[in-house]
C-alpha cells in the first residue's frame, strides 16, 4: 500500500510540520529577489567595479593617483578649517581694538573707516554669512533678515547686486588679516609725496642696509686735527 505525503500536515510523531518548515524554507531561499533586492544587488556590483577600476588606473598611473589623493586631502583640510561666523565678529572686534590702541596720528585712516563700515553694518543686521564648502563669503544685503517689507522679501523688486566684505578660508579672514598688517601706517602724512616714493618693498624697511645708515646718520661728528695743529 502507498501511503500519500502530506507535506503541510502533521504526520506521526509531528514529522511532517519539520518537512513543510523545511520545505517553505527551501522555497523562499530559491524565490527571486524582490525589485528593491535587485537595485541594493545591482548598485554593489557597479560600486565594486568601480572600485576596481580605480586601483587598476592607480597602480599604472601612481603619479597621478597620489596626486589626486594629495588634492582630495586638501580639500578635506580646507573644508575642515573654513571660519564660521562668530569667528569673523571675534576678527571684527580684534581688528578694531587694535586700531583704538594706536594713535590718531599713525592710525590707518582707510582701515578704520572700513572696520567702522563693518560694524555699522554688522549692527543693522545687513551682513549675511555664507559657507560654500571649501570657502566662506561675508556679503552686504540691504535689510536686515527679520525686516517683512515688502522691498525686502519680493525678490523682483530686491536688488540684484550684493557687495562683498570678506572672504573666509584656511582658518582667517583675508580682507580684515590685510588691514590689519598696515593698520599702524598712515597713508595720509605720504599723500604730497610722488607716487614712487609712496611704497616700500619688503627688504627696504628694516633692512640691514637702512640701519647702518640710521646708525651712521645719528653718530656724531668727528673733527679731525690737521697737520699743522697736531704739531
Amino acid at each position: 500500500a502507498q501511503y500519500p505525503l502530506f507535506i503541510g500536515g502533521s504526520g506521526p510523531g509531528g514529522e511532517g510540520g519539520g518537512v513543510g518548515a523545511a520545505h517553505r524554507a527551501a522555497m523562499a531561499l530559491t524565490a527571486p529577489p524582490s525589485p528593491a533586492g535587485r537595485w541594493c544587488r545591482a548598485l554593489l556590483r557597479d560600486y565594486a567595479e568601480a572600485l576596481r577600476e580605480t586601483l587598476r588606473w592607480a597602480r599604472r598611473r601612481p603619479m597621478a593617483a597620489g596626486a589626486a589623493l594629495a588634492s582630495a586631502g586638501g580639500a578635506a583640510a580646507a573644508v575642515g578649517t573654513v571660519p564660521d561666523r562668530r569667528s569673523f565678529d571675534a576678527a571684527l572686534l580684534d581688528a578694531a581694538s587694535a586700531l583704538l590702541l594706536l594713535p590718531p596720528s599713525t592710525r590707518s585712516a582707510a582701515a578704520e573707516r572700513h572696520v567702522q563700515r563693518l560694524q555699522r553694518r554688522r549692527d543693522r543686521g545687513q551682513l549675511r554669512y555664507r559657507h560654500l564648502a571649501l570657502l566662506a563669503v561675508l556679503y552686504e544685503e540691504p535689510h536686515d533678515a527679520a525686516v517683512a517689507l515688502y522691498g525686502a522679501r519680493c525678490p523682483h523688486v530686491r536688488p540684484r547686486g550684493a557687495r562683498l566684505w570678506d572672504v573666509g578660508f584656511a582658518g582667517r579672514w583675508w580682507a580684515l588679516e590685510a588691514l590689519r598688517r598696515d593698520c599702524d601706517v598712515n597713508e595720509e602724512e605720504f599723500a604730497a609725496l610722488p607716487a614712487p616714493l609712496r611704497r616700500f618693498r619688503a627688504g627696504e624697511l628694516r633692512s640691514d642696509g637702512t640701519e647702518r645708515l640710521r646708525e651712521r646718520r645719528a653718530r656724531p661728528a668727528v673733527l679731525l686735527p690737521r697737520g699743522d695743529d697736531a704739531d
